[in-house]
């Protein structure tokens, strides 16, 4: 789905969308250093199966560094996202939904590169972190990919159109009408939660990486067409919803 980031003036930005209010630098660096350690490994030692299970392990590591740079990037203050065309939905940055499937692929392969180390024989340090960790890993990967096949039942992000809101994929069902919309604001003094009160039931609470658009900008959407009715017929087209927002005194 080709999507548009903007950021109209909806609200001020002093609202950090990062959990901590910081842009998380020194954990990304963290991450980003993961991979150094096998790949060290499988070049200073030359046993073939010790080699193919650190190798498997740098790309698995490399690809969950990659996936929380891009994870990390998709939300920046006072950004929105939309889906460029039919009604307004709030959408991620198409790379966050690559990313979701690639981390769980790539963290099946140690467990394949164990098993081919096993089916031939291959030489490799001996030990149960070794022999049953990268099964563990693919177990749990294996669970993590079921998770996101599961979710394509649910609309890609935040659909808001004149019937009310529904989504989101990777969070929990919404389907409600535009009555049934009680307050809406992002969770807390900073952080990436955005938090839609539901006549006669729970919150929802729903992760605004999922939506790629700042929880408060987010909230600001809803809101205007929550509270203006009459301008709920420009949501069949996410550009001009948006122009309406931006034009309103």
């Amino acid at each position: 789905m080709k999507t548009i980031a903007r950021t109209p003036h909806l609200v001020d930005g002093s609202r950090s969308v990062h959990p901590t209010g910081r842009f998380p630098t020194a954990s990304l660096v963290l991450v980003g250093v993961l991979p150094l350690l096998p790949l060290l490994l499988a070049v200073v030692d030359d046993r073939a199966g010790f080699r193919i299970l650190m190798l498997s392990l740098v790309v698995a590591t490399a690809t969950l560094a990659i996936a929380l740079v891009v994870w990390v990037l998709s939300l920046r203050e006072r950004r929105v996202r939309i889906a460029a065309t039919g009604p307004l939905r709030l959408a991620p940055d198409p790379r966050v939904g690559v990313v979701l499937w690639l981390v769980p692929l790539a963290g099946m392969l140690p467990a394949l590169a164990a098993a081919v180390a096993q089916t031939q024989e291959w030489e490799t340090l001996g030990g149960r972190l070794l022999e049953w960790g990268p099964y563990v890993l693919g177990a749990v990967s294996l669970g993590g990919l079921v998770r996101e096949i599961v979710a394509l039942r649910k609309p890609l992000g935040l659909v808001i159109d004149p019937h009310g809101l529904r989504g989101v994929r990777g969070s929990g069902a919404l389907d409600i009408s535009w009555d049934e919309v009680g307050d809406v604001a992002p969770v807390g003094p900073h952080g990436p939660k955005l938090s839609i009160a539901i006549a006669g039931r729970a919150p929802a609470i729903i992760d605004a990486h999922r939506l790629g658009t700042d929880p408060a900008a987010a909230a600001a959407v809803i809101a205007f067409f929550r509270d203006h009715p009459g301008d709920r017929h420009a949501l069949a087209d996410g550009v001009a919803a948006m122009q309406a927002i931006t034009a309103a005194p």
